[in-house]
């Protein structure tokens, strides 16, 4: 079966979340903060695709660009991306120097040259901190009007200027916000050794994330297709813990946090979680989330048509194309090819947002992002789920 007629960008990715066949496959770039593109591969692309424009840093932990309307027209992306403001005023909030700076919540961050940053101090770093410690820690204001000045006037430009479904990115989840805050292996160690103090710690981030997206919701939720939020659980093998320790402590707070989106807004609910995920989607799916990226499908466990046939009918799979091996390495051609083979595997009857497994790194070549977009952007399966 060809091509119905042609939709709107905002038309095929909601269709897409609903799980209705499309005209094409809905593609995102630089719509969620892990379907964006390293500075140094933008740059790269820019010259490539012989446009000229500086490059913004657009999220300084993940030093990745914005990605300009031109590049978005040329490649016929579906979304674009709606953020908070910086947080105002008085805070923990600081620059050290150019390489260091502590964020708002009090998390130290130190890049080399041209690296990302990393994560490298925190609140709760070094020591085995309690329920006090906790308690006399100062959360930012979910209410600071930093965050959501002039957000209602940019969705409405969106909305008014593009044909295209608008995803907002919220902060991060209880998990990442524990680790930031306390330390990624300390953190692991307190879900088994100071429980009490790691689930008051994620206790307390849902109460501050919920707040936050309340205020947002509240903000410019009538514009908002979507919501990402991120919580990485996985490892390139496993789940980063037992998955019973999620279920008991984790999905309840992702459950609530689903709900802050939905009890004020129409918008879906896609979360990023990285790695080796397969036994954690049912949670997923009765926690409430709509869609799930960015389906790292070299991690053990992730092949797409094994998710597909389980969850395909009721779970969105935003991602897909491998960023560790085919981005950096193949040819075009092969990119090509495999652009082709995932769309086979996931966009039958929708449930399938095509961007690259994570933001596009330095090491890939130009070449291989307009492979992929190109690819994607012309190919229809017919019913024998193949051709242009």
């Amino acid at each position: 079966r060809y091509a119905m007629p042609s939709m709107t960008g905002r038309e095929r990715l909601l269709a897409a979340l609903d799980h209705q066949e499309t005209d094409r496959v809905p593609i995102d770039f630089g719509g969620c903060s892990s379907s964006n593109i390293y500075f140094t591969a933008y740059e790269k692309l820019k010259r490539h695709l012989g446009l000229e424009h500086e490059t913004q840093i657009g999220r300084r932990m993940t030093r990745t660009a914005v990605i300009d309307e031109s590049v978005l027209r040329r490649f016929d992306i579906d979304t674009r991306v709606l953020t908070l403001g910086a947080f105002d005023g008085a805070g923990h909030q600081r620059d050290i120097d150019e390489d260091n700076f502590i964020d708002e919540t009090g998390a130290a961050w130190n890049k080399v040259g041209d690296g990302p940053y990393l994560n490298t101090d925190g609140p709760f770093y070094g020591k085995r901190p309690s329920l006090a410690d906790l308690n006399a820690y100062s959360w930012p204001d979910p209410d600071n009007p930093g965050y959501f000045r002039g957000m209602r006037e940019r969705a409405r430009a969106l909305r008014e200027n593009s044909d295209c479904a608008i995803v907002l990115n919220l902060p991060a989840g209880v998990i990442h916000i524990g680790q930031w805050l306390r330390g990624f292996d300390t953190w692991l160690t307190d879900l088994y050794k100071n429980r009490e103090f790691a689930t008051e710690l994620m206790e307390q981030s849902a109460d501050w994330w919920c707040r936050v997206t309340e205020n947002a919701m509240e903000a410019a939720g009538e514009y908002i297709d979507v919501i990402n939020t991120s919580d990485d659980l996985g490892t390139q093998e496993a789940t980063l813990f037992d998955p019973v320790l999620y279920r008991e402590l984790v999905k309840p707070l992702h459950r609530r946090m689903v709900a802050a989106v939905k009890d004020n807004s129409d918008a879906k609910v896609l979360l990023h979680t990285c790695g080796a995920v397969s036994v954690l989607i049912e949670d997923f799916i009765d926690a409430g989330f709509d869609a799930i990226n960015p389906v790292q499908v070299a991690a053990r466990g992730m092949e797409p048509a094994s998710l597909k046939a389980q969850f395909g009918d009721r779970l969105t799979f935003w991602g897909g194309i491998d960023t560790q091996r085919i981005l950096p390495f193949a040819t075009p051609e092969e990119v090509r090819a495999e652009v082709r083979r995932i769309i086979d595997i996931l966009a039958p009857g929708g449930g399938f947002v095509l961007n690259s497994v994570h933001n596009i790194q330095g090491d890939v070549p130009p070449e291989n992002v307009v492979a992929m977009f190109d690819e994607a952007r012309s190919y229809r399966r017919n019913g024998n789920g193949a051709g242009h």
